[in-house]
Formats: structure tokens, C-alpha cells, sequence
């Protein structure tokens, strides 16, 4: 069984005033001294003298979870260690997430029907880059062209086309149009 680590509450509400604890609350605090029992966590960037298990080194850094509030202490018991695939050796960081901007905000356009509407937006995601779409709705249905990169994601962006024509049209309850087509990239040549 592993010990329970205590932090003095008092102490605890001092210096980190904004963290609120209660029972069952995950935290990440790394050891920065070990003596006899007790040690300095630190915490949120705070140092913070706490009752330590014996196994607890200087320099670990542990998972917590919070076990019991009261208004002498806090007490955490460690979480075991994130299991890890020793064939998986330095795993790659988790790629960035996905985001939509708008490229151009919505405005009416001029010349065709009188209560259409369009957008463009950009979709940047790590698996499939940056796809450009332009989306104009109008009484006549709904018209939308997908300009992605060459490749994999031209590939799957034609192959979900007849998809997503299905679904706008379901959705709009008329006519819908989906375009899909490689994005021509500026050529540099001063690089």
C-alpha cells in the first residue's frame, strides 16, 4: 500500500488561494527536496512543505489525487504511472488541434439571387492541412467549393463529396452542389 501524502491546509489556502481541492481532484506536483518524512512539493509553481511516502525521491514528479479535505490538511495519494508500450520509443506529441477560421465573413452577394449569402472559411487540421471552403446559399440551394492540397487529402475529400452533397441537401431540404479541387499554391521563386 502507498502512503498518503499531506500537505498542510492552511498553508496550502495561503499560497494558492485560487486552487479549490476537493476529494477525487487530479493534480501534478513535482518534489523539489526529500528529508526524513517530509519533503517540498511544488505545486502550480508553489512550494509547499508535505508529509511524504518513503519511496517519494527529490525530483520526482507525481500524479495526485485527492483523497480527504479537512481544515488541518489535504491528503493525496499518488496515481500509478501512465502505462507506456516499451516498444513505442519517444512517442510523438500530440498534434495540434484542429481549427476553422473565416476567411472572408458572411456578406450578400450581388448579381444573382436576391437572398443569397456566402462564407469562406479555412479548416487546418495535422491529418489533412489546410482546406479552404466557400459555402453560398441562396433560394436556388446551397453550393460549396473545397479547395485542399494535393494528395491524400484531395483523395478524401472527393471520396466524402457525394456525402456531404446528400447531407447539405437533406439538410436544406433543396439543391446542393459540392466542388472539390487541388489548391493552387503561390510559387516563391525568390526562396
Amino acid at each position: 500500500m502507498i502512503d498518503p501524502i499531506a500537505v498542510d491546509a492552511l498553508l496550502l489556502r495561503t499560497q494558492l488561494p485560487e486552487l479549490t481541492l476537493r476529494p477525487g481532484a487530479s493534480l501534478v506536483a513535482r518534489v523539489a527536496a526529500r528529508a526524513e518524512q517530509h519533503g517540498v512539493l511544488v505545486l502550480a509553481g508553489v512550494p509547499l512543505t508535505a508529509q511524504l511516502p518513503d519511496e517519494v525521491a527529490a525530483g520526482d514528479t507525481l500524479r495526485l489525487r485527492v483523497t480527504e479535505v479537512t481544515a488541518e490538511r489535504v491528503t493525496m495519494r499518488m496515481e500509478p504511472p501512465a502505462v507506456v508500450d516499451p516498444g513505442v520509443v519517444g512517442a510523438a506529441p500530440a498534434p495540434p488541434p484542429p481549427h476553422v477560421a473565416v476567411g472572408e465573413p458572411p456578406r450578400r452577394n450581388r448579381g444573382s439571387d436576391e437572398g443569397s449569402a456566402g462564407v469562406t472559411l479555412s479548416f487546418v487540421s495535422a491529418a489533412l492541412g489546410r482546406l479552404d471552403l466557400r459555402v453560398d446559399v441562396g433560394t436556388s440551394g446551397v453550393s460549396v467549393e473545397v479547395e485542399t492540397p494535393p494528395g491524400q487529402a484531395l483523395e478524401l475529400a472527393s471520396t466524402a463529396a457525394p456525402e456531404l452533397k446528400d447531407a447539405l441537401e437533406q439538410q436544406v431540404g433543396g439543391r446542393a452542389s459540392v466542388s472539390i479541387k487541388p489548391r493552387r499554391e503561390p510559387l516563391d521563386l525568390y526562396a
